[in-house]
């Protein structure tokens, strides 16, 4: 512990005054065990079901976890990822205590050092860095491995002060995200509790909720059990399309044009609502014109969809009160943007938008709450009377790209935390060596990843269980604030403290005061708005407010958009598009990916598959393999093969094999032969360490999704929702071989 004044660092709180019960037996491992405490609080890992958690503590380690029951949506039940957070926090590969390097780069070679040591080889190398080359040789990378928001306002007031280049946009989801904005505008989603006692079909596009929203399956199959009808979209034969009345199979990134090709079929045959489109639309002549090409035959040419089958589903979408569902799949492509464009103004065409009955969803606001303007981001990142420069950004989805390429000034230094920048970047081999010209490389982790082989100081990052958090979900619209349910373990410190204690050692003393807690900075954030007491333990969950969640979305007929209707042909993207490069055509349009069989028929000569990588079910991204639980039940990194590929390759089910191109390569792989992936196709989940030999970013592209060009990352001026941009993992062709 380091005594800084009258306050001692870090900080320590009585956690009692969270419990929701004290004294509590429970059954750990066979065992009946006392319980010392019971607190609530909500899974902050990237996914979108933000499920409620009641943790069980005894002598401040968690003993066990279950689903809150009372959670309105969770309902008491956790995904294996859920429960496997009490490995996690116990896990005694944990990193206990900082860490300095000792070998080279890469070598994962350190020595232990205390935290004063720790963060005096920090100040002098940042003081070191800001005078030789100026403040905007730092960045920070982060992202979801806790995606919580109040600790990402903390550490965009340091850098904000600082002086340091800013990180922004995302590397899933934000070209869709832009896309939507630009024909609807603001995003919000209906609860999974509304469309599912009231719609007549649910067509899921780009979403596997086995993996990615368990809690889905009880509201879709209430719907179903009513006579509702299901359309699955998606080129994997996942278990929900198994499930469907409709399962159609598009070729990889041609989502839009399938949406393009019911649009002309709709209109054509007079199925479309008329009276919806004249009142709540604009630029109908404009899309009925674009879309006249898309007949049923040219889909199919361009989709590998059997005509009858996009018939029927276009009927059907038409003629029944039909729910869109969308995921984020059609978002890892170069096109993700118009395809986006293109669903929702397929849902508009039919007059599904802002009706209990039928409505849109892709993205709810509130898991952006800070881009949303209902966490009011500035109170922490850009503190009174501070007196703050405009500097330059890097957009996450081109952060080797900008490493490499910055001048005036060069990055020097990257703080990297609650994200694998090594492992969920694209191009790994071309990330490493971007990280080979740092002068500093600080990762707060709480496991010895790829990324901490790479760096020069490692500290050790509390578990979510451990500190405080903000994570209102992308799906629902109700909130548990993150508290800590126990004192962290060996010497790790909460996110927020080792950002305020680098800001008071930087200079910044006044604006880290002490005595704050993470509770304080998330009242701060969303008092104006809510009743945060509501939302914090032994209360909660607490439904956000109606103004910011609205029941059923868009019934108003009101769209934040230039025209305030729904834009077919979107001005705001033509307003976009005479400002900055790219593909802002304003009316919904498809791009073929720019790395396919179809747009680079020569590289598909040398590497004639398309790998995708699925979200797997058992872990978040790079989070979760190294524990026991999960690796007993995921077994070894698995590549799905088409049986005729296999057969052409000579490859039989259980066999290792390479997958590789220009890129890179993966070795030993199991093949699995199956029909779940359609000829041409191989899928393997991605996340996976590298240095654990299947990580999939080494094969893929630095390919990204529109509308705003990235050039080579560095930006002056960007708008997320207007701008997009993200990763596009599915462009990427390669070969396996025995």
């Amino acid at each position: 512990m380091i005594e800084r004044g009258k306050i001692p660092w870090p900080f320590k709180e009585d956690l009692n005054k969270y419990a929701i019960a004290t004294s509590v037996p429970i059954w750990v491992g066979g065992e009946k065990v006392i319980a010392d405490r019971v607190v609530k609080t909500a899974c902050p890992h990237n996914c979108y079901d933000t499920c409620g958690i009641l943790a069980y503590v005894k002598n401040e380690k968690v003993i066990k976890l279950v689903g809150d029951p009372n959670h309105p949506i969770t309902r008491g039940h956790l995904c294996p990822k859920g429960y496997a957070n009490v490995q996690k926090i116990n896990s005694p590969d944990r990193i206990k205590y900082p860490l300095l390097r000792v070998g080279q780069r890469g070598e994962g070679k350190f020595k232990r050092i205390t935290w004063d040591q720790a963060f005096d080889y920090i100040v002098k190398k940042l003081n070191d860095i800001k005078e030789k080359y100026g403040t905007e040789a730092l960045v920070e990378y982060g992202y979801s491995g806790n995606r919580e928001h109040m600790a990402k306002a903390v550490s965009g007031r340091f850098l904000n002060l600082f002086g340091a280049t800013k990180l922004v946009g995302n590397i899933c989801m934000q070209s869709g995200g832009a896309g939507s904005f630009h024909t609807v505008g603001n995003q919000n989603t209906m609860s999974a509790e509304v469309w599912s006692e009231h719609t007549e079909l649910v067509m899921l596009i780009g979403r596997n909720p086995s993996f990615t929203n368990p809690h889905l399956y009880p509201f879709l199959y209430k719907a179903m059990e009513r006579g509702a009808k299901l359309i699955v979209v998606d080129p994997y034969l996942t278990a929900v399309a198994s499930k469907a009345d409709l399962h159609l199979r598009p070729r990889p990134g041609t989502d839009g044009a399938l949406a393009l090709g019911m649009i002309n079929y709709i209109i054509e045959n007079d199925l479309h609502d008329k009276e919806f489109i004249k009142k709540y639309t604009y630029g109908f002549t404009h899309l009925k014109r674009l879309v006249t090409e898309w007949t049923l035959e040219k889909t199919e040419e361009i989709t590998c969809i059997p005509a009858k089958q996009i018939k029927q589903a276009a009927e059907m979408f038409a003629t029944y009160e039909s729910h869109l569902e969308c995921g984020y799949g059609h978002q890892r492509y170069s096109n993700s943007h118009q395809t986006q464009r293109a669903l929702a103004c397929l849902s508009a065409v039919c007059g599904h938008i802002g009706k209990e009955t039928a409505n849109y969803n892709f993205i709810d606001f509130m898991g952006f709450p800070i881009l949303s303007n209902f966490a009011k981001g500035p109170k922490v990142t850009s503190p009174e009377g501070a007196k703050l420069k405009s500097t330059r950004m890097i957009n996450m989805a081109a952060f080797a790209t900008a490493l490499h390429t910055a001048q005036d000034p060069p990055i020097k230094a990257v703080i990297s935390w609650r994200g694998g920048l090594i492992s969920q970047q694209p191009y790994v081999d071309y990330t490493i060596d971007a990280l080979k010209g740092l002068e500093l490389f600080v990762v707060i982790e709480q496991f010895m990843t790829d990324d901490t082989d790479w760096a020069d100081i490692v500290l050790p990052a509390c578990h979510f269980l451990e500190q405080y958090g903000f994570h209102p979900s992308t799906w629902h619209h109700y909130n548990q604030v993150i508290v800590p349910v126990c004192q962290p373990y060996f010497e790790a410190i909460p996110d927020i403290e080792i950002w305020s204690e680098l800001g008071r050692r930087m200079g910044f003393e006044q604006y880290f005061p002490r005595e704050i807690t993470g509770l304080d900075w998330i009242r701060r954030l969303i008092e104006d708005e809510c009743d945060v007491d509501t939302m914090v333990s032994p209360n909660g969950p607490a439904r956000l407010p109606e103004k910011w969640c609205p029941t059923v979305p868009y019934s108003n007929h009101k769209f934040t958009t230039p025209t305030g209707k729904i834009e077919l042909y979107s001005t705001s993207m033509e307003i976009r598009g005479r400002m900055f490069p790219g593909d802002f055509e304003p009316v919904p349009h498809y791009i073929e990916p720019n790395e396919s069989p179809i747009s680079n028929p020569e590289l598909a000569q040398k590497y004639p598959l398309t790998i995708l990588s699925q979200h797997p079910a058992f872990r978040t991204h790079s989070q979760f393999y190294n524990l026991p639980w999960i690796r007993e039940i995921e077994g070894p990194p698995k590549v799905y093969v088409n049986q005729k590929d296999a057969i052409d390759r000579e490859i039989v089910d259980g066999d290792k094999v390479t997958i590789f191109n220009d890129r890179g390569k993966l070795e030993r792989v199991l093949a699995r032969v199956s029909a779940r992936v359609p000829i041409g196709v191989i899928e393997l989940s991605s996340g996976m360490w590298v240095k654990l030999g299947a990580n999939i970013n080494k094969l893929t592209s630095l390919s990204v999704g529109g509308p705003r060009n990235l050039q080579n990352g560095i930006m002056k001026e960007y708008q997320p929702w207007l701008d997009g941009v993200t990763t596009a993992y599915f462009n990427t062709l390669v070969e396996v071989k025995k």
